[in-house]
């Protein structure tokens, strides 16, 4: 942890292993073919589609869900058609490849299901073509086809923040937890199972068997032109404690030296930000209550290093993280977690969300 008595912190540096993320790199070829994004909700400041292409998502329900800001848009867990239900419903994305897509979601669950298992994320209203599903345990899997689970092996915890992503390609489903594969499926062709009225939605609710998330989504990312496998990519998890938000800039793609880490939401305290970085990611986080942190968590293992200080310009401190131009760093990941002054804890600090980056082409 650096010291908080003064601004004048010395700069951490991390391990000769990882020196290579610091090195100034010239960009020595083109980056990975990019997802085509065709909608994208960040559910965070208002219900819009960012690009303008779509209209917003509708938040139905009696009581009806709460607006954003409110940490995503969250449902209640009751089925839309039963009394007390709500629902979160996004339009027909009519651009969207049935053939080859992905689908990003960040996620909480509140409550797992009472029994039998309840949707996170499904595609389709009419005819469930594809999903995020919770078994009651939860265990996380996928729904296909109307009616056909699959389950991984990934046991989820409520009240924790997950970084939910589908890929589906040539009839293969893969699903990705906070940027790791948990499960691969070969489903066939997804069927939207009407000639006649578009099915390709997004809701929380399965309306075959009456089930609906318990839970908070946001950042929502609809794309075309997927790739199957390890791709470069960010993914956030967890919760930051005094308002501490960690994102990035870019996609740590191999030979990217534009790549950088951004912390948002500073406290005011001390305009420094600081990066902590480890080799395993940890969700649910550490509390860290214990020494003098109420409310934040560690989500990082840390066994890398601390790197900054950065500073703070505006409420934002940008952290230049290139990326070597390295095939042997294919697949390789990273957690990442930023750290700043705060007078809301004890002992002066306050904690972001983790923010896994898996590197590759």
């Amino acid at each position: 942890m650096p010291d908080q008595s003064s601004p004048a912190v010395p700069r951490f540096r991390l391990p000769s292993a990882c020196a290579f993320a610091l090195a100034a790199l010239a960009s020595s070829g083109s980056l990975a073919a990019q997802l085509q994004p065709q909608a994208i909700y960040p559910l965070l400041t208002d219900l819009l589609e960012t690009t303008a292409t779509y209209t917003p998502a509708q938040l139905t329900g009696n009581p009806t869900p709460p607006n954003p800001p409110a940490n995503g848009v969250c449902v209640n867990g009751i089925y839309s058609l039963s009394a007390g239900g709500q629902d979160v419903r996004f339009p027909v994305i009519t651009s969207l490849n049935m053939a080859d897509f992905q689908v990003d979601v960040e996620f909480l669950v509140n409550a797992f299901p009472p029994s039998f298992g309840a949707p996170v994320f499904m595609g389709g209203h009419l005819w469930r073509w594809l999903g995020i599903y919770v078994q009651p345990n939860g265990t996380v899997g996928i729904k296909h086809n109307n009616s056909n689970l699959a389950w991984s092996t990934t046991m989820l915890s409520t009240g924790t923040w997950y970084s939910g992503r589908l890929k589906y390609e040539n009839g293969t489903v893969e699903l990705y937890i906070d940027g790791t594969l948990v499960l691969t499926v070969s489903v066939g062709v997804l069927s939207t199972g009407s000639a006649t009225i578009d099915n390709r939605n997004f809701t929380t609710n399965d309306f075959s068997n009456g089930r609906n998330h318990n839970g908070c989504i946001r950042n929502v990312i609809i794309s075309n032109d997927t790739t199957l496998g390890v791709t470069a990519g960010t993914f956030a998890y967890g919760s930051g404690c005094d308002g501490l938000t960690l994102g990035a800039n870019g996609v740590p793609s191999l030979g990217n030296p534009l790549f950088e880490l951004v912390a948002t939401n500073v406290p005011p305290a001390v305009p420094l930000a600081y990066f902590a970085f480890g080799g395993l990611a940890l969700n649910p986080g550490v509390d860290l209550t214990f020494i003098g942190m109420a409310g934040c968590a560690a989500y990082t293992s840390l066994d890398i290093g601390l790197l900054g200080p950065a500073v703070v310009v505006g409420p934002s401190a940008n952290f230049p993280f290139p990326i070597p131009n390295d095939p042997a760093l294919t697949g390789a990941s990273l957690a990442t977690q930023a750290l700043s002054f705060s007078t809301a804890t004890t002992l002066g600090l306050a904690a972001s969300n983790g923010l896994k980056l898996v590197l590759a082409p």
